[in-house]
């Protein structure tokens, strides 16, 4: 039995072969190396499974070094790979939105020649799947739209850079943009809810956070040219009742040609995308490793 891992900084979410569901709270401990490892390893071991995919949020090589995850900082140069193979568990790591974007691609669309899956939530990432195979890059670390600039001299990315998507399209980017409207902080689930119950500045803030939206969706087709775009993530999937014309824009906003051959999706899988697409990753490395 197999199973998918989904590495976060308030939950590890496990999403099984046989679609068990489990999650984990592990935010009061998620700054703490030491104790985040040990559950890590713990919650990996779990039932034994014969091989595990893992999804971590951050830049990840083909290795499965965690070179640096902006929004987990425990995780930074931590060979996860190497911790988890020790234990005698087949394993690949990597990237949680390439990851995703390969669950999409196995589960929902496999007519797709070249999917993007855009994930917005704590943060902002991308991955990329090109004929079934998931772009990865030549270390790993392909697909970082999140930390493209579409603002030169912009808002601070946790990144550490300025100007970023993630900046803009995230949930702390989406914080900042309500805040320089209302002059109230407030998290961004207060906003989504005061945006539904007809509140005028959130609903303004929801509109700026699509123009961003839609500025670095354009920037991606136009790079990309996929034939499937896929959207999710918690902060869309909150937000879902105000993005009904977010392809209708996108598609007047990119060029004839590209738009052509673009369909526009929501992902399905909710908060359990990234482990269902550690769990496909799972599965293929686990066929082709097969005699």
């Amino acid at each position: 039995m197999r199973k998918g891992v989904d590495i976060g900084g308030t939950f590890i979410k496990v999403l099984w072969e046989d679609g068990r569901r489990q999650k984990f709270y592990v935010k009061d401990i998620s700054r703490d190396g030491e104790k985040f490892i040990k559950t890590i390893v713990s919650v990996v071991k779990e039932g034994e499974p014969e091989a595990v995919g893992i999804a971590v949020a951050g830049f990840t090589s083909l290795e499965g070094v965690v070179y640096k995850s902006p929004n987990i900082p425990a995780l930074d140069g931590l060979n996860l790979k190497e911790i988890i193979t020790s234990e005698g568990i087949k394993c690949i790591v990597g990237n949680d939105v390439s990851f995703g974007a390969f669950g999409e691609w196995y589960y929902d669309h496999r007519e797709s020649k070249s999917l993007l899956f855009i994930a917005i939530g704590t943060g902002l990432g991308a991955g990329f799947v090109i004929n079934g195979e998931p772009y990865l890059g030549a270390c790993g670390s392909s697909l970082e739209l999140g930390h493209h600039i579409i603002k030169v001299g912009g808002e601070l990315c946790n990144c550490g850079r300025a100007g970023c998507w993630e900046a803009y399209c995230s949930s702390y980017g989406f914080e900042r943009i309500y805040k320089s409207i209302s002059q109230e902080y407030l998290r961004d689930y207060q906003v989504v809810e005061k945006a539904k119950q007809g509140d005028q500045t959130a609903l303004s803030a929801v509109e700026v956070f699509k123009e961003y939206l839609i500025a670095g969706l354009v920037n991606a087709v136009h790079i990309l040219n996929p034939d499937v775009l896929v959207l999710g993530g918690g902060l869309l999937d909150s937000m879902r009742e105000f993005l009904g014309d977010v392809k209708e824009r996108l598609l007047a906003s990119v060029e004839k040609l590209p738009a052509s051959c673009l369909s526009v999706a929501f992902s399905s899988c909710e908060e359990f995308c990234m482990a269902r697409g550690a769990l496909a990753m799972s599965l293929k490395l686990f066929e082709q490793s097969s005699p």
